[in-house]
């Protein structure tokens, strides 16, 4: 077996190329995980007896489950989704958090409030759901009508009830469900921020939403600022997610807010939930159990952790399908031996000095925003670029989102493969192998959305949209 893995496993350090896109930043990596010595023996059983690994299911989600724990320093990936829009439901996140209070050690410990034998089950489920609302200071509201408090820079969902925070028109346009509480985080002071949140609370709102690095013009939270939103939370018993779909590994810590400056503020409470996406194999909602209200449900035993996760993946038929776990599981094991969160800070000053040597004018302070591998400059400066960046379609920023292989920290390849005139050979490369199957680039370089135009220039590898407002 161990000659078979060696001769199947893929090369290491696929090319790099000018799509700094990344699929919205969901692509890690081009160097196919499938190889992996562990993984791969499953796959090729699986393309044969679907069915034997089928029933490793349970272990190889339990081994999932271990190693995200492990890689993103004791937070649980209790819920998995399609989409880390998915993951942003407000009535999610409440059922999420009642369930996770249900069947804490509060409850299951206790004598008064766990299940009895002699106690109808209507009249088990109204008592426990009483404690839990009082535990959480939830009322009829917060059930029936749960809204979030959100930052005013934050890229807000593709629908639902968080679209109606987006800037964009196309997705405002078709936001439903209650409206977010939005909020300036950036700007505001500790007893501003207080009198904010408690205001929330008392509308039906059940947590604060932000992320690390703005989405809408890449400024980084100051360390102060996430220990002041935390300990406001915490007055007003609102639960504290982070929002880390496009800063998970890429920003010098598995989790951005698990950097050394942000570690430090505010110790004794840390993020409730965090919601991370494809990029990890899968998107979802993570629980950490030091969290500014789920450290008072007193979860301290393993046993109890893992009995939780399952009562709440007990409510699907499987939380993630086998071909898709067995994915999620190499991309994890890549990001270990691979150490990407580190690697990330490399690729980030090594794309920095690259955009420093060949236009002067990012070396204004400012000029380049962001936080290790997630890069924000000016569209204008991207463009002259010809790179295929992750751009909100009317921001004036573009984000450059690399792929975390190693070559992507050589800023001689850097050059070479992506912005220099010396990039043509390889752009020709793609140009080729796109002609041979038909197909055309991935995204529109001007504004960032699926692209459509089969008039693609073919010596620089780049289509676009055709959509009217491309210019605008």
């Amino acid at each position: 077996m161990d000659s078979q893995i060696k001769q199947n496993a893929p090369a290491r350090n696929a090319p790099l190329d000018h799509d700094f896109h990344s699929a919205w930043g969901s692509v890690y990596t081009n160097n196919s995980t499938v190889g992996d010595k562990e993984i791969l023996p499953l796959w090729e059983q699986y393309a044969v007896d679907k069915g034997a690994v089928d029933r490793k299911y349970q272990l190889l989600l339990n081994e999932y489950t271990d190693l995200f724990s492990t890689v993103f320093g004791g937070y649980y990936p209790i819920s998995m989704h399609a989409h880390a829009t998915d993951s942003l439901m407000p009535t999610t996140i409440a059922s999420l958090i009642l369930n996770t209070t249900a069947t804490s050690p509060l409850v299951l410990d206790s004598p008064t409030l766990r299940p009895k034998a002699d106690e109808k089950p209507e009249e088990t489920g109204m008592r426990v759901r009483g404690f839990a609302l009082g535990f959480l200071g939830w009322d009829e509201t917060h059930v029936l009508s749960p809204t979030f408090v959100v930052a005013d820079n934050i890229y807000g969902a593709g629908y639902g009830p968080l679209a109606h925070a987006s800037k964009e028109w196309e997705i405002s346009a078709i936001a439903s469900g209650p409206k977010p509480v939005v909020v300036n985080m950036r700007e505001a002071d500790e007893e501003t921020l207080n009198t904010q949140f408690a205001a929330a609370k008392a509308k039906g709102c059940i947590a604060v939403v932000f992320d690390m690095v703005s989405t809408e013009d890449g400024l980084v939270l100051a360390p102060e600022k996430f220990g002041i939103i935390k300990t406001c939370c915490a007055q007003n018993r609102l639960l504290l997610i982070v929002d880390e779909t496009m800063t998970a590994m890429r920003c010098g810590a598995p989790f951005a807010f698990q950097r050394p400056e942000y570690a430090r503020e505010g110790v004794e409470y840390q993020p409730d939930l965090v919601i991370f996406g494809k990029g990890i194999g899968v998107s979802g909602i993570a629980i950490g159990f030091g969290g500014v209200m789920t450290r008072g449900l007193t979860y301290t035993k393993p046993e109890d952790i893992r009995q939780t996760i399952r009562f709440w993946r007990a409510l699907v038929s499987r939380p993630i399908r086998l071909p898709i776990l067995l994915e999620a599981l190499s991309i994890l094991r890549a990001s270990v031996e691979e150490n990407w969160p580190e690697r990330s800070e490399q690729i980030g000053d090594a794309v920095r000095d690259v955009l420093h040597e060949l236009d002067p004018s990012t070396k204004v302070p400012g000029a380049i925003q962001g936080l290790g591998a997630v890069i924000t400059i000016n569209k204008e400066v991207a463009l002259q670029f010809s790179i295929m960046c992750a751009i909100r379609r009317r921001s004036p920023w573009a984000r450059l989102l690399p792929k975390l292989s190693s070559t992507s920290a050589d800023r001689e390849v850097l050059i070479r493969q992506v912005f220099g005139q010396e990039s043509k050979e390889q752009r020709q490369v793609l140009t080729r192998e796109a002609e041979q199957c038909g197909a055309i680039p991935l995204w529109c370089f001007i504004c960032g959305i699926e692209a459509t135009s089969e008039d693609w220039c073919r010596a620089c590898y780049l289509s676009f949209c055709n959509n009217e407002e491309k210019d605008t």
